[in-house]
Parts: structure tokens; C-alpha cells; sequence
């Protein structure tokens, strides 16, 4: 596990020009946005917009933030955003990790039982302003991104306004959006989705069941199943890269089965669908009784959707369950999924001999955990 945020105190402190830094540890072309790591007994550059020391007795010859014990791990590359005062910095970009995202707001029009982001009804468009910030920050060599809410489009122009920027500051980068789906079943916005000139972008989209009542149901948001499913049509209608997430609950795994043979009948261009397993936090927790259920029991259930979409010819991936907990024959479909500030591994999984393939937990859902945890002692 990563920790992201940390609390700062400051030296020579000035309002800082921008919100937003890359982490660098030498002098470049843009020095007044790149924050210069401080090495003690080194010579700093004396133009940088801002210094990072990793302790109170080494002060660079400007604004100056030391760093907390959690925050040392910052390495060049990382972007970070920083309060106004100096005293809270939180990790934007972690250049080596495997996964990176960036919020682009907390609104929603879903309330999701097992939301993990609960919605919260507030201006926050600032959001995909400072998105634009931390994409012209990021180094060159980054190459995967993810876009997440709240729901990403909730504001329209706001949003392709930000792919458009990505497109022109960063076109390498493999873009994921994470939305429910619904906004692409207007036909206006979908013409002006297919015109962003981004090679690789993939738009994934949750669909819950195949009966429309159980899918509003667990979203909370009557009619949003058929506005999802005229979204992911009229993705497919235009060529667009989709994928499909389900998360399997206590409320859908009956009828998981039905749901992936209606994907395959129905909607068997898409790219991929990932069958995901349930963090528990969130809205999850005061909803346990109606979504936990041990990944344990519905194996049978995951490997018989498993089949159903991959004989259709469907790409099929398995992401955030354990290696102990899923039949062998789809372990070659499961992937380490879980981003890495908030992935760890229990005690009880030392000795297994497969961990550094295994999703690992959700530090995340706290103590609720499959009871039926055990190492793999033999590959």
C-alpha cells in the first residue's frame, strides 16, 4: 500500500503560482513547474518554483515543503498537488505505478449500493481544470491513464473539452474512462465523443443484470438500464472501444449467468468484460447486508459467466479476487487489479506461492474478508 496524502510544514513559503507539480531531480527546460527533490549535502538549483526536502533540516533556496515520513517514496516523475498554505500535499501521478487515475468530479446520477465514491451534489467543475493541469504535467514516458467520477460526463462539454487537451498535450496515453454509460445515448454527444482524435481510448461501463428492474434497482436510478444499454449500442454503432464491468454482489450473483448470456446475445462487440470482485467500502458498508457476499461462495457462478462470454468470443478478464478463491483453469484470466495505494496482502498469505500473481485485498474493505482466505502452497 501507497500512501498518497500527507501533512507538510514549509520554509521560505510563498502563494504558489500553480496547484499542481512534477516531481524532478535535476534542472529542465520548465523549472517554475517541476518541484526539485533535495538530496542533503547537494547543490540545488536556485530557479525552481519549489523544493522538496525530506526532512526540517535541509531548505531549499525557495518555497520549501518537508516531507512527511509517508510522502518519501516521491521519486522523479511523480506529480503532486499541493494546498495553497503548504500544508497538504496529496499524490496525483505515481510514475511507477501500475495504475493511475485522476477524479473529475463527485457528482453522479446513480447511488449505487455498493458505491465505493459516494456522490456528493456540489460545484465541483474546478475538477477537470485541474485534470487539464496534471496531464500538461505528466512526463513523457507516462503511458495509461484512467478517468474517474462521480460520473465523468455528468458535465458534457467539460469532459470532451478534457479529451481534447489530453489529445493535444498527451496523445501516447492509453485513456479509460470509467463511466455508467448513460450519456452516450445521446446522439448529439456521441457524434462529438467519435470526433476525439485519441488513438487509444476505451470508455468501461457497468451493467449489473439483464432484467432492467434489478440494474435500476442496484444503481438506484429508474430507467438507467435502458439508457445504458442505447449507450453501449450506440458505442458499438461508431466503432468506439467498450468494456463491461460487473461487479458480482449478494443482490446479482443469481442472476449472473443470465446477465453474461445477454451480453453475449446481445451486445458481443465489445471489447472486453471484466468480471470484478466487491470492495467493501464506501456505500458498501451500510449496505453489507445487501451486497457482501464470500467470493467463496459463487465460484461456480464466476466460472460458468466466465465460459459463457469467452465461448461467445468475448475477451473476459477476472479482476480483484484471490488466486485461492478462483478455480485454476481461470487463474490465466485473472488480473491484479487493485490500484496500488490501496492493494495489500494478509498476513495468511506469506507462505503462498502464487502471491506475486494474486489481485491481493482491498485494504480498502477493512475487516471484511473472505473467511476462506488460505496460501497456495504449490503452483
Amino acid at each position: 500500500m501507497i500512501p498518497l496524502t500527507g501533512r507538510t510544514t514549509t520554509s521560505h513559503w510563498l502563494h504558489p503560482r500553480t496547484d499542481v507539480w512534477r516531481v524532478a531531480s535535476t534542472t529542465g527546460v520548465e523549472l517554475s513547474n517541476q518541484a526539485i527533490l533535495l538530496a542533503p549535502g547537494a547543490v540545488p538549483p536556485r530557479d525552481a518554483g519549489l523544493y522538496l526536502s525530506p526532512d526540517q533540516n535541509t531548505t531549499g533556496p525557495g518555497p520549501t515543503l518537508h516531507l512527511p515520513a509517508q510522502l518519501l517514496h516521491l521519486q522523479p516523475g511523480d506529480v503532486i498537488m499541493i494546498s495553497d498554505d503548504g500544508t497538504r500535499v496529496r499524490v496525483a501521478w505515481k510514475a511507477e505505478a501500475v495504475h493511475n487515475s485522476i477524479l473529475l468530479t463527485e457528482r453522479c446520477d446513480h447511488y449505487c449500493l455498493m458505491c465505493s465514491q459516494p456522490p456528493k451534489d456540489r460545484d465541483d467543475r474546478y475538477l477537470y481544470e485541474r485534470a487539464k493541469r496534471i496531464i500538461d504535467a505528466l512526463p513523457d514516458v507516462a503511458r495509461a491513464l484512467s478517468l474517474t467520477g462521480g460520473e465523468p460526463t455528468i458535465d458534457p462539454n467539460a469532459f470532451l473539452a478534457l479529451l481534447h487537451h489530453i489529445a493535444t498535450r498527451a496523445p501516447q496515453l492509453s485513456t479509460h474512462v470509467l463511466s455508467n454509460g448513460r450519456r452516450f445515448n445521446d446522439r448529439g454527444f456521441i457524434e462529438r465523443y467519435a470526433s476525439v482524435p485519441l488513438a487509444d481510448l476505451m470508455v468501461g461501463i457497468p451493467l449489473y443484470a439483464a432484467e432492467p428492474g434489478l440494474h435500476d434497482y442496484i444503481v438506484q436510478a429508474p430507467g438507467a438500464f435502458n439508457e445504458t444499454v442505447k449507450g453501449i449500442l450506440n458505442l458499438g454503432a461508431i466503432g468506439a472501444a467498450t468494456e463491461i464491468r460487473i461487479v458480482i454482489q449478494r443482490s446479482n450473483v443469481a442472476e449472473l449467468t443470465e446477465l453474461t448470456t445477454f451480453i453475449a446475445r446481445n451486445l458481443p462487440f465489445v471489447n472486453q468484460v471484466a468480471l470484478m470482485g466487491l470492495e467493501m467500502t464506501g456505500l458498501a458498508r451500510p449496505n453489507a447486508d445487501l451486497v457482501w457476499i464470500d467470493p467463496n461462495d459463487y465460484r461456480q457462478e464466476l466460472r460458468e459467466s466466465y465460459y459463457i462470454l469467452s465461448d461467445a468470443g468475448i475477451h473476459t478478464r477476472i479482476y480483484n479476487h484471490q488466486l485461492c478463491l478462483t478455480d485454476r483453469d481461470l487463474w490465466p484470466a485473472t488480473v491484479q487489479s487493485i490500484s496500488d495505494w490501496k492493494n495489500d496482502y494478509p498476513e495468511i498469505c506469506k507462505p503462498c506461492k502464487v502471491k506475486d500473481r494474486c489481485s491481493g485485498i482491498f485494504t480498502t474493505s477493512g475487516t471484511r474478508l473472505s473467511p476462506n482466505l488460505s496460501p497456495v502452497l504449490s503452483n
